[in-house]
């Protein structure tokens, strides 16, 4: 007898499903991409999602600080580049929030009412997030563009052939920045003269600042390059020939300049609601000039005061009252004021209301990439570590003198230029010769009577770490290391006294100088002989 047949089980493709709330997975995409792709168990894709963005915007940011064209390029293009990086971020979040939603199932229909308000809200949140995002960066974006425009145009413009390029911060070094304040008034199509030259100068190492001001009588001679008073040339080859000026003047690289007129002043300074000075003496002008080209008198009174922009310019740039020297000293007090506000919490809330009022009255050729470096530093440097000086006049009441007065054809200061960079060599010290903290003897082996304590004296305003100076035997100059680990201090030293490097074994300090009758002097004062 036959057996019955029975008929094979057919295979039946798996349908796939869903799981949890397609309304619930949007919500959690939207609040992180790739969130809600994780919950519904796209374990994958959900990863990819979130990495992705995160991955574009790390190699997209490294190959812009990298590459200096590129930098540039995004400098001189900040607006347009803004409002694209935020639309392409936006589109990819929207995609991903639908993903979400869609599911397994890969499609929108079919969901509760409830899912589709969810989804609704989600999109009308990011549509608004997104939105205030740009409104608040578009302003950043667009001081970044006016700001940084000398940087950019610098980057894109071929170095001349012979001349050193300006060297790059590495976060680590010293890092010197002039500032320049330049009056500059309504319909006036005259490039004006620099009114204030101040080079400020940072030790992010130990955590430590100094500021040092040029008289704007200082006459600089040198043929070929400029001839006349320092504060004019601003006007003859703008802000690259003066630093190139106060370069060869302190012997010093200045890394970045920072151009401010007196309207970016006012607008700064108002804009952090004032700065807070305490005045050490009363200033009474007859003959403060006025924005239409007159005079005006003011009185300011001493004491603790907080000054609106109009009073703290007045106070920083009157000087017929007293002179160039005490003005300089004030300027610095304002700039000390203006960076302790800034500092504070309360007044950081308020910068981006600055952004659109400054934008056009500020420039500098710093490079952007170290902006967030630079802050930190500033920020992290107590007031009280920080050093202010001026180059004085000889022949008055003052703590040090490098200037000497010239009245013939006018009135001028000429530098006595070892004395100028010997200042320069206190104030702006090599940060890793004081973290390194070599022990440094000064032996006489030799020498004129005194010399020997002089170089102790000059060394230590350096931030050598001076320990003892005494007699020797007779022998050349030399710079005698003991302790390997104290090379880079060693090599310094070499630089700074033109001597050569013997190293030897013993106890004692790490580093011992000998001064023969041989010794010819700092390399500064060689240098400007």
């Amino acid at each position: 007898m036959p057996m019955p047949m029975t008929r094979a089980p057919i295979a039946r493709r798996a349908i796939p499903r869903d799981v949890g709330s397609p309304g619930f997975a949007a919500l959690l995409s939207g609040l992180l991409p790739g969130l809600g792709q994780v919950y519904g168990e796209r374990w994958i894709k959900g990863i990819l999602m979130l990495l992705l963005p995160i991955l574009a915007f790390t190699l997209a940011g490294a190959f812009v600080a990298w590459a200096d064209p590129l930098t540039a390029f995004v400098l001189q293009n900040a607006p347009a580049i803004t409002f694209l990086v935020i639309g392409v971020t936006f589109a990819y979040h929207i995609y991903v929030v639908a993903d979400a939603f869609a599911g397994r199932l890969r499609s929108l229909r079919g969901r509760h009412l409830l899912d589709y308000a969810i989804l609704a809200l989600v999109t009308l949140a990011l549509v608004g997030g997104y939105a205030t995002i740009y409104r608040q960066s578009a302003p950043w974006a667009g001081l970044a563009a006016r700001m940084f425009a000398p940087f950019a145009s610098k980057a894109t413009t071929p170095v001349v052939s012979g001349e050193a390029p300006v060297p790059s911060w590495s976060g680590n070094d010293r890092l010197n920045v002039l500032l320049l304040g330049i009056d500059t008034r309504e319909n006036d199509t005259t490039t004006r003269n620099t009114d204030t030259i101040l080079v400020v100068s940072l030790d992010p190492v130990n955590k430590t600042a100094a500021m040092l001001s040029i008289p704007r009588d200082v006459y600089i001679d040198r043929p070929g390059t400029y001839q006349g008073k320092i504060n004019g040339a601003f006007s003859f080859g703008g802000p690259d020939l003066v630093r190139k000026l106060v370069d060869d003047l302190l012997g010093i690289r200045i890394h970045s300049y920072a151009l401010v007129n007196f309207e970016g002043f006012l607008r700064v300074v108002d804009g952090v609601g004032g700065v807070v000075v305490d005045a050490k003496r009363p200033i009474r002008d007859e003959s403060y000039p006025t924005p239409d080209y007159g005079v005006e008198r003011i009185d300011i009174l001493t004491g603790p005061q907080l000054m609106r922009g109009d009073l703290a310019l007045e106070y920083a740039r009157s000087r017929h009252d007293t002179n160039d020297y005490s003005r300089a000293r004030r300027q610095q007090e304002v700039v000390g004021a203006l960076r302790t506000r800034i500092g504070q919490a309360q007044v950081l809330r308020t910068l981006p209301s600055l952004i659109d009022t400054i934008g056009s009255t500020i420039e500098t050729d710093f490079d952007p990439a170290s902006v967030l470096p630079l802050a930190r530093t500033g920020t992290g440097i107590d007031s009280s570590d920080i050093k202010s000086d001026v180059l004085y006049p000889c022949g008055g009441d003052y703590p040090h003198c490098e200037l000497r007065y010239d009245g013939e054809g006018g009135f001028y200061l000429l530098p006595d230029r070892p004395r100028v960079r010997d200042l320069a060599a206190s104030l702006f010290y090599d940060p890793k010769v004081r973290q390194e903290g070599a022990r440094v003897e000064i032996q006489n082996t030799g020498a004129r009577t005194g010399l020997a304590r002089d170089v102790a004296d000059r060394l230590s305003a350096r931030a050598y770490g001076v320990t003892d100076v005494t007699n020797g035997s007779n022998a050349k100059s030399a710079v005698v290391l003991r302790n390997g680990s104290k090379r880079y201090t060693a090599e310094q030293l070499r630089a700074a006294l033109g001597l050569p490097i013997e190293t030897t074994d013993g106890a004692g300090p790490d580093i011992v100088i000998r001064i023969g009758a041989d010794f010819r002097g700092f390399a500064t004062d060689v240098a400007a002989r």
